[in-house]
């Protein structure tokens, strides 16, 4: 059976918006981080 093309742009419409909204969270934390780490508010990180 095949899906209609409304029902399929509809999908195609949701998906984008929620990776679009990800993609805008991950900038914006990144953004916060480096501001922080400028103004000396936070150190590098150490790992290990």
């Amino acid at each position: 059976m095949t899906m209609p093309w409304g029902v399929a742009v509809c999908i195609v419409d949701m998906v984008w918006a929620v990776l679009a909204g990800w993609v805008s969270t991950c900038l914006l934390v990144a953004n916060e981080v480096a501001r922080a780490m400028r103004n000396g508010e936070i150190g590098p990180f150490v790992v290990g």
